[in-house]
């Protein structure tokens, strides 16, 4: 049975049950409680009933009570959820009314505040035409006597009428020029048909020319030809292209000047590949660098489609073709030459093979002193050389000529100052004829200098390389070029090689002349200059007392003071075979060392034999008295 106390609920045992309608305790805790009492009360079922105490039914009762409790709890926990749920539901709807009318509100707000800026942002289409100024449209008011309107609005109506009426005018006389512009274009294209036809009855009639032309030796058609070539010159190749002419009619010297080379890529020069044009792209990084500098010196050392080509006569038959062209990033003039023989020339049966004297290094180099166009004469070329990444040792291919100084002021160019970029007409005008005569002078001497090397490679002197002698027995044995890495093989070269006599750039051979058992081997350096700088020869003579230099012999080395000082009377009657002479003066000397050291029989007469502390010989020929006699 169940007691009612003040206290609660208790069951049997005197169990406190706890009242759900209790409102002292906090709902949550008064669930704990409930489900703990529970918890107790099964676990004590457990123990009666393992114990088979009687007392069990009561616990059961309790057990029960504690469950209905529970379900009344659950219960009670759903309603309050409902009754929470459908409140918020209801806020909810209210809460999502007022946003969308909030934003039903911005949304007409903006509309509003567009529709506004449009009203401000409004321009009539009147204000973007380009109208007759303002003063016009007034003073023609004033003409017809109207009032000027006060009202803008008026006035702006006014304004665009009278602006209408005069565009309505300006499109009528439009027409009517139109019409006359195209009344003038049928004119003009009868004229052109009619001009268009005259070129081949021209034509046909030059050609019916050039028979007379050709008998009077007229070039009409080729100097027409080649002064408009001369129009797509650089400056620098006209300057070369006109003085030469100009040179050639004053002074009638027989130059041939032409202008060779592409006309059409001279006109679309200015439309050639920029500087920005990107190099191609190769897959491998070797290829790819290989391909780099290929490209940078391709554009470097551009060259300008035209070139002017002098010919230059030089003597019997023998004629010089010079070649001038312009790089067109380096600002210089590049000189390449040829030579060409006739085939009537006397010159032609000379030509042997061997050391190329007829290259352009050979004929050009030292025309002037100290310029053998091996380095650029614009500083630039550095900068330009790393702007393309280029290797710093990079020069101008010999393929497009050489950079020669004199080249540069035949051409008027001073010098390389950027401010200073004009060209100097009067320099190029006086440096046509040293340029004509030196190569003039220098192909007749590199003509003769291969002559001469023909014959003493085959042991002979020339003819023309006689001097005044008597009977000469001493006789050329060989003659054979050295390289210059193996001078330092020859011991009596120890001290002119030490004080730089020899230059990389000299042609240096080995001669050796023989009288009896004397034997004389000399090294010959001819310089690029040749015959304007002489040889220099150096000789050990080796008899059967031994060998012995110009150091240690007073009479060697006053052959070599002949051979390489005392060379007046050699080149008196020209220097074109001076190494001939010096060869032949060589085997003279040699003559005479023999025979007045008593080597060999003497069978030349000595004015006098020994002078000096040196007891050296006579080796001066006198060909009036046929002697020989000391230099005074």
């Amino acid at each position: 049975a169940v007691v009612s106390t003040q206290s609660g609920h208790y069951g049997r045992g005197s169990r406190k049950i706890i009242d759900p309608s209790s409102t002292d305790m906090d709902a949550t805790n008064i669930y704990k409680q409930t489900c703990h009492q529970l918890s107790d009360s099964i676990i004590k079922l457990k123990s009666l009933q393992s114990a088979g105490d009687k007392s069990a039914e009561n616990v059961i009762v309790d057990c029960m009570q504690y469950f209905a409790q529970l379900k009344k709890y659950n219960c009670k926990a759903q309603s309050q959820c409902k009754r929470v749920r459908d409140s918020t539901h209801v806020l909810r709807k209210k809460l999502d009314s007022t946003d969308l009318m909030l934003k039903n509100l911005q949304f007409e707000e903006i509309y509003l505040q567009r529709e506004i800026q449009k009203c401000f942002n409004f321009k009539s289409v009147n204000e973007e035409l380009d109208l007759i100024p303002d003063g016009d449209f007034q003073n023609y008011l004033k003409a017809k006597d109207i009032t000027i309107p006060t009202d803008k609005h008026e006035y702006t109506v006014k304004r665009l009428d009278w602006e209408l009426e005069q565009r309505k005018i300006l499109k009528t006389n439009l027409e009517s020029w139109q019409q006359k512009r195209d009344e003038l274009i049928s004119d003009i294209a009868k004229l052109k048909d009619y001009l268009s036809s005259l070129p081949p009855q021209l034509n046909e009639l030059l050609n019916s020319t050039t028979v007379v032309m050709d008998s009077l030796g007229l070039k009409i058609a080729h100097r027409k030809q080649q002064s408009e070539l001369a129009a797509w010159l650089p400056p620098q190749l006209y300057n070369i292209y006109s003085q030469t002419m100009g040179y050639n009619q004053c002074h009638n010297f027989g130059l041939i000047v032409n202008i060779n080379g592409d006309e059409e890529k001279a006109k679309n020069l200015s439309e050639a590949v920029s500087d920005d044009e990107a190099a191609p792209e190769p897959d491998e990084k070797q290829s790819k660098r290989r391909s780099v500098v290929d490209h940078g010196k391709k554009k470097l050392f551009k060259t300008h489609p035209l070139l002017v080509e002098v010919v230059v006569p030089c003597d019997q038959g023998v004629h010089a073709k010079v070649h001038f062209s312009y790089l067109l990033k380096l600002r210089v003039v590049t000189v390449s030459i040829s030579l060409m023989i006739s085939t009537s020339s006397p010159w032609r049966d000379k030509f042997s093979v061997g050391t190329d004297y007829m290259s352009s290094k050979e004929l050009l180099c030292g025309l002037s002193p100290g310029d053998h166009g091996d380095e650029c004469p614009n500083p630039e070329i550095s900068k330009l050389i790393n702007k393309y990444g280029l290797p710093s040792k990079t020069k101008i291919p010999h393929s497009i000529g050489r950079p020669f100084g004199w080249a540069q002021h035949l051409a008027g160019i001073k010098g390389f100052d950027p401010d200073q970029n004009h060209l100097d007409v009067a320099l190029s005008a006086a440096s046509v004829e040293p340029f004509v005569l030196s190569i003039k002078s220098r192909c007749l001497a590199r003509l003769s200098l291969k002559y001469q090397y023909r014959n003493l490679t085959s042991g002979s002197i020339v003819k023309e390389g006689a001097i005044p002698q008597p009977t000469i027995l001493t006789e050329l044995s060989s003659w054979r070029e050295v390289p210059h890495d193996t001078l330092t093989t020859y011991p009596f070269l120890a001290r002119a090689i030490t004080s730089g006599l020899f230059s990389d750039k000299d042609s240096t051979y080995e001669v050796e002349v023989k009288r009896g058992k004397t034997t004389c081997r000399g090294v010959v350096a001819i310089p690029l200059e040749y015959p304007t700088v002489p040889p220099l020869t150096l000789l050990q003579i080796t008899t059967a007392e031994g060998t012995s230099t110009a150091l240690d012999n007073e009479n060697l080395a006053a052959v070599e003071l002949e051979l390489n000082v005392h060379l007046a009377e050699l080149t008196s009657a020209g220097p074109e075979y001076l190494l001939s002479k010096i060869i032949n003066k060589l085997c003279m000397c040699v003559d005479v060392y023999v025979e007045g050291l008593g080597l060999e029989p003497q069978i030349k007469f000595f004015m006098e034999k020994f002078r000096g502390p040196g007891n050296t010989l006579p080796f001066v020929y006198n060909a009036e008295r046929q002697y020989f006699e000391h230099r005074l």
